[in-house]
């Protein structure tokens, strides 16, 4: 999974600003969904990987921190956000 090649992104004081160009979605994420779009934006996005970082971020159990990382991915790839490697 990366970010798809029509979205741009910087990094803000409170998260991350997306900009998609070819369908103009503008979206801002904030943290600690910020730290969520930084792996994959990386290249280091991993579930177990990602699910540790959300549970340390949120300060919530292993099951919820997971719920909430593929909730979110699925709401990115809906938004034409992600795309598959």
């Amino acid at each position: 999974m990366k970010p798809s090649i029509q979205v741009t992104w910087f990094v803000e004081m409170q998260g991350v600003t997306l900009y998609s160009r070819d369908t103009k979605v503008r979206r801002s994420i904030p943290y600690p969904y910020a730290g969520l779009w930084a792996l994959i934006a990386d290249g280091n996005y991993n579930p177990s990987r990602a699910t540790e970082m959300m549970s340390i971020l949120m300060s919530v159990a292993g099951p919820e921190a997971e719920y909430e990382v593929g909730e979110t991915l699925a709401e990115w790839r809906r938004a034409g956000l992600l795309c598959e490697d």
